[in-house]
């Protein structure tokens, strides 16, 4: 959590996101993974992130000059509908988007 720049009171959304990777991980030990005893099928990792990594998520405007994203950090993963949820510290705001450009290539260094 250190190198995310987040509050320390976001522990708790780093534990939800470990125990979902936790869940969906195979393992030597058991031949199939939790999610696949749970759902029946193989979970995919196309759309998992790391943890606390910047992006630019996708805004709804309201005026043509305002800026369309803005630079906000990943915190976890939604239970009722598909996306992220993210932290936009400018505005001190969580919410859920689906449009998202993950900036993992240099992260943690960059902010």
């Amino acid at each position: 959590m250190s190198f995310t720049e987040l509050p320390s009171s976001f522990w708790d959304y780093a534990l939800e996101t470990a125990t979902k990777l936790f869940n969906i991980a195979p393992s030597k030990s058991v031949p199939q993974t939790p999610y696949e005893m749970w759902h029946g099928k193989t979970a995919s990792y196309k759309y998992f992130g790391v943890w606390g990594s910047p992006a630019y998520v996708k805004r709804l405007v309201g005026d043509k000059l305002d800026s369309r994203s803005s630079l906000c950090r990943f915190i976890v993963y939604p239970k009722e509908t598909t996306g992220y949820y993210f932290y936009d510290s400018t505005e001190q705001k969580i919410f859920v988007s689906r449009n998202a450009i993950f900036l993992e290539k240099g992260f943690p260094s960059d902010s």
